[in-house]
């Protein structure tokens, strides 16, 4: 057997085993090309009650026959099967995935971690899929024809292959991106519980609690779905309003209030059981109506258009994120429609299509959410005691909501114009926490809206000149946002020529310890002495620009010490983002030494300023900012502008890796930009990339369809080629990586 290049072969077996099940010798030579010998163990024709097969697409129906007559049901043991697909395969998904679904396996919700909605089509060739085997527990819907008889109210998704299925599966798909670390889940109206059992899967859900009116769909679901962090309950939609369950940092609820009287209910839960910087994701049918205006479809009760839809959420006190269209081929108003989820501008009117999908958080100054966040706070990725200071939401910040919604990078408000409008709102009723609100707003300004940019200059420059000293000293977080204030400030005022002032606000900051807060703060110190620097050089003063570079090298070395302290008391096993961001003073300590040996060669004022310019385009420190400009924009200058960034490593990179002596398997550490321009340089130049390791990864993803792995799991994929794109930190982390792999990378 010949196996195809695009395997999505699992790394490791689902059911925690050590090794895979064979049930042919043939098959496990096919397979040795991907596992080590002691990864495949042959299976003796006896009872099974779990463990992980491999099985080749040809054999299908050979290892179903066989499964079938040897599995032997016991609680708490879980059976998968990975069908492997052949490089010349004429299988068709559909055909393969019918044949599992009657055979009793329902699709493993990884495997949806790794589709592209837009692209599935039913005929499309098969590929390597893996199933789990539905538990024999004796509940009546494990069969496929009592399942298919309640198909128009409740089906297991899982179980069919369909278009409609593709549309329901995707929705879940989309929402679990949404859970951060440690978040507690709430799946309103669950179904047959397949949604829940995809939100699960999502390793950063600390627990999924998943609801809906019938007993039986509950029962079945705890049977074939629940698990120690996932749990199935009865409630009443229409009840949901006089229960009292826990708080959840997010609330799912698909098609769901169409089908209750009263869906006020489903809001006035959220008001009392989503946590203040929580979510909701939602959708409804769009415009389900026949020639009287009334949706046909009989458990229907409601109709909804897009401006009803968000006035309902704005109504309750929501910020209404994001709005996404929904369609799929067979649907009830467009059966001919692709499949397609596309993000839709929140202001814009009525547009048609299959289904409407929210997304949003409560908005903190509406009166309806006061009670609510008075309740005790906790951030879930940090729910330690003793936490690091930098760390200390609770005690740091006047309302510490706020800080998911609109501060943390990846689990804030992802629009930068829906947050910037939240942000001014929040400023117009409060005083609270405004250097933070001020930063946030800052970072959001837009260089050609001048009144604008100019308006927030001149408040943020009244609101700093009004600090002292000991009002900035009385709260690690008062310090922390002054600084970033003050640089971000001082930084527009030198982008428009402002030297006298921006140089006040510059050493307005390096009066202070950023040390004292956490060492990654001292990139604002230290990027304020690089500045000072440039501005003496515009003043034709070398040796004030000299002292400003050493100045900054000096405060590298200090923070290097401090943060020698923090992990020798085992912060950064808490604060895990230290050692990456540490890189960013070391990046820049490369940029102030390099300008600063472009002084001492003698070299001309024009001539270092212009290098100064180059190099920043090719360091990390100005990476983030750029990359949030991207996200932004639709210019496709912009976006070039995003890839001129890394492109000088890129090329670095590349070139070491063409010099590379024979290599069979090639990995690339990082899934960043520099990773991205790297594969596509080395894909241009027919240089195979096997896969990427990331250590934030969770089993069964992927980037730019290639695997990506953890680090501990590089030893087992025969890698003899890595190319580390973490800059500023790739020597450190080539020391940790066997000695047998060639690793490419630029120090």
């Amino acid at each position: 057997m010949k196996l195809s290049n695009d395997l999505h072969l699992p790394l490791t077996p689902l059911n925690g085993a050590l090794s895979f099940g064979v049930f042919d010798s043939a098959n496990a030579n096919a397979l040795s090309e991907n596992y080590s010998d002691d990864v495949l163990i042959r299976l003796e024709h006896k009872s099974i009650s779990c463990g992980h097969i491999l099985s080749p697409v040809q054999d299908t129906t050979m290892i179903i026959d066989l499964i079938n007559t040897l599995y032997r049901f016991e609680n708490n043991h879980e059976l998968f099967i990975t069908v492997v697909a052949d490089k010349d395969t004429k299988y068709r998904q559909k055909n393969i995935e019918n044949l599992l679904y009657t055979a009793g396996f329902h699709l493993e919700a990884s495997e949806w971690f790794t589709r592209k909605y837009h692209l599935l089509t039913d005929s499309r060739p098969f590929a390597t899929t893996t199933f789990r085997k539905i538990k024999h527990t004796g509940h009546n819907l494990v069969q496929m024809s009592n399942l298919l008889k309640e198909r128009d109210l409740h089906m297991d998704m899982l179980r069919e292959f369909s278009c409609r299925s593709d549309a329901h599966v995707y929705r879940y798909v989309f929402a679990q991106t949404y859970i951060r670390p440690g978040d507690k889940v709430l799946d309103c109206a669950c179904g047959l519980g397949y949604g829940s059992y995809l939100l699960a899967s999502n390793e950063s859900a600390r627990f999924v609690q998943a609801v809906d009116i019938c007993e039986d769909s509950i029962s079945y679901a705890n049977q074939i779905y629940g698990n120690e962090h996932l749990n199935y309950a009865v409630l009443d939609i229409d009840e949901y309003a006089n229960t009292d369950i826990c708080e959840f940092d997010l609330i799912t609820s698909f098609e769901t209030i169409e089908h209750v009287k009263d869906y006020h209910s489903f809001f006035k839960l959220c008001l009392k059981s989503l946590k203040p910087d929580g979510r909701v994701i939602a959708s409804v049918p769009y415009l389900w109506v026949d020639e009287t205006g009334k949706d046909p479809n009989p458990y229907h009760f409601h109709e909804f258009d897009w401006q009803k839809f968000k006035a309902l959420f704005l109504d309750y006190g929501f910020v209404i994120e994001a709005r996404y269209h929904q369609s799929a081929p067979g649907g009830f108003k467009l059966p001919k429609a692709p499949r397609k989820f596309e993000k839709i501008d929140v202001d814009k009117n009525e547009n048609d299509t299959e289904w409407l999908i929210i997304v949003a958080t409560p908005d903190l100054t509406h009166p309806l959410w006061q009670d609510q966040q008075r309740v005790s706070y906790e951030n879930p990725e940090y729910s330690m005691e003793n936490l690091p200071k930098y760390l200390d939401f609770e005690n740091g910040y006047d309302n510490p909501w706020l800080h998911r919604q609109i501060v943390q990078v990846g689990q804030r408000i992802e629009d930068q114009k829906i947050r910037n409008q939240y942000v001014s709102k929040l400023l117009s009723v409060t005083d609270c926490d405004t250097l933070m609100l001020r930063t946030v707003q800052g970072y959001a300004l837009d260089s050609k809206d001048i009144d604008t940019t100019s308006q927030w200059i001149s408040e943020v420059k009244t609101i700093l000149m009004s600090k002292n000293s000991n009002q900035i000293r009385q709260n690690p977080f008062t310090l922390r946002w002054f600084i970033s204030l003050s640089f971000l400030l001082a930084k527009q005022l030198y982008e428009v020529g402002s030297f006298k002032e921006a140089k006040q606000f510059f050493v307005k900051l390096l009066a202070e310890d950023c040390n004292s807060f956490c060492p990654i703060l001292c990139i604002k110190s230290i990027e304020s002495e690089y500045y000072l620097a440039k501005i003496a050089l515009y003043q034709h003063d070398k040796e004030i620009a000299r002292q400003h570079l050493v100045s900054g090298k000096k405060l590298i070395f200090e923070a290097n010490s401090k943060f020698q302290q923090v992990t020798a008391s085992g912060e950064d096993l808490v604060a895990a983002f230290l050692w990456p961001e540490m890189a960013d003073l070391h990046d820049a300590g490369a940029l102030l030494n390099q300008v600063l040996i472009s002084i001492d060669s003698g070299a001309r004022i024009p001539s270092i300023l212009r290098q100064a310019e180059k190099l920043e385009n090719n360091k990390r420190f100005g990476l983030f900012n750029l990359l949030q400009k991207y996200r932004s924009s639709d210019e496709l200058t912009e976006q070039n502008e995003m890839l001129l960034v890394a492109k000088s490593l890129v090329n670095k990179l590349v070139i070491k890796v063409i010099d590379c002596n024979e290599f069979s398997t090639l990995y690339i550490w990082g899934t960043g930009i520099v990773a991205k321009e790297v594969f596509k340089q080395l894909t241009s130049k027919q240089i195979e990339v096997a896969g990427f390791v990331d250590t934030n990864t969770s089993f069964g993803q992927f980037y730019l369809e290639k695997p990506v792995i953890k680090p501990d799991q590089i030893d087992v994929m025969k890698i003899d080629l890595l190319v580390l794109t973490s800059v500023g930190s790739s020597d450190k982390i080539a020391e940790s990586i066997p000695a047998s792999i060639q690793c490419v990378y630029v120090a």
